[in-house]
This record gives C-alpha cells, sequence and structure tokens, in this order.
C-alpha cells in the first residue's frame, strides 16, 4: 500500500506545454534582440519575477535595460499574456489524469514557478479549478529549485513530507524537492509519468 496521500503537479511543462524558449525567442524577432542576450537577462531576472519582487513591467525594464533595447522599453503591452496564450497548449489527458486521482482518493495540488498574468490564464482555461492546494512562487516569495518553496509547501500541508509526490519537468527542481524529504518524479512524457506513478503504488 502507498504512503502517498497528496501527489504535487507543476503548471509549465506538466500540466501545460510551455517552454521558456518559445518567449525568448518571439521577444527576440519583434525586438530585434540577440536570444542570448535575452536568455541571459531571464537568467538574471526571471526568479524576481517568479517570487513577487517584481511585476511584469517592471520584468521587461530590466530586460530592456540588460539588452540595450529602447524598442522593448516603450512597450506597454503584456508579452507574457501575448506569448503564453499564443504558444501554450493545455494538457489535457494529465489534467484528467490529476481528476481520476482525486476521485481514487488522493489530495493533489500545484506547486508552481508562475507570475500574476499566466496564473489568470491557466486559471481562464479551467486547468486548476479541481486542485485543493495551490502553491504559486509568486504568492509564496520563493521560486523552484530554492529550498525553502518546498518548506513552505510541507509546513503548509497537513501532512508529512514522506506522504507527498511532487511531479517536475526540470530534474533540479525534483533534485531540490528530494533533498526535502518529497519523492518526485522527473515528468518527460505522459506515459512515463502513468509508470512512475504505479511504481509508488499510485493507480487511477
Amino acid at each position: 500500500m502507498t504512503k502517498t496521500k497528496c501527489i504535487l503537479f507543476d503548471i509549465g511543462g506538466v500540466l501545460v506545454d510551455w517552454h521558456m524558449s518559445w518567449i525568448t525567442s518571439e521577444v527576440s524577432k519583434r525586438f530585434d534582440i540577440s536570444e542570448d542576450l535575452i536568455i541571459s537577462a531571464f537568467d538574471e531576472h526571471l526568479h524576481k519575477l517568479d517570487s513577487g519582487k517584481i511585476d511584469e513591467f517592471d520584468f521587461w525594464q530590466n530586460i530592456a535595460i540588460d539588452t540595450k533595447s529602447d524598442l522593448l522599453k516603450n512597450n506597454k503591452e503584456s508579452l507574457w499574456d501575448t506569448y503564453f496564450r499564443k504558444n501554450a497548449i493545455p494538457k489535457h489527458d494529465v489534467k484528467k489524469l490529476s481528476i481520476d486521482l482525486k476521485n481514487n482518493g488522493f489530495n493533489i495540488g500545484i506547486i508552481s514557478n508562475i507570475e500574476k498574468v499566466t496564473h489568470t490564464i491557466v486559471d481562464d482555461w479551467d486547468m486548476l479549478s479541481h486542485f485543493e492546494h495551490k502553491f504559486m512562487s509568486y504568492q509564496i516569495g520563493f521560486s523552484k529549485p530554492d529550498p525553502r518553496i518546498y518548506e513552505h509547501v510541507i509546513q503548509k500541508l497537513p501532512y508529512c513530507a514522506d506522504e507527498l509526490l511532487f511531479i517536475d519537468d526540470k530534474p533540479s527542481n525534483v533534485e531540490s524537492a528530494k533533498n526535502c524529504g518529497i519523492s518526485s518524479i522527473h515528468f518527460t512524457n505522459f506515459d512515463n509519468l502513468q509508470s512512475s506513478l504505479e511504481q509508488f503504488g499510485v493507480t487511477t
């Protein structure tokens, strides 16, 4: 019999097909900025956006300053809204799996590096309403793989760390969760997810 009582899903890369390279590529083309420069600026500032330290406007202002782009600096449009809606694809098979797990008696939740705009979009798509626990990085003040986000989750949930199971597409996030005592699955595709859940004794 499985010890698992609560299964926690990532959003981007697990519940929604999304790659950060999609937005860096779009912004590179639209504002005529080297994508390497954008990626470097993202590495510097994205964690501040994800952890709620800055809002989207300030994020793009920082990217514009780092890439020396006046065109981007003068932009007023929500680029996250534009390009997330354009490129991201909800994974309805993973959503159905999460619903099946809930119907089979498991508690289910979210741990996501996300900011307010994309959170609103995923809500608009009705991908999250059935989850009982939602831990969004911009609301908590920490982002994965910072162990403090997992410590926050353990503190807030009515379960021991070894009763939790976390699913994420980034190996660094998976390893950090494991180091905090949370069993974790590295998501690569739907079939492998089902097989990995069975290895933990989790069935729908």
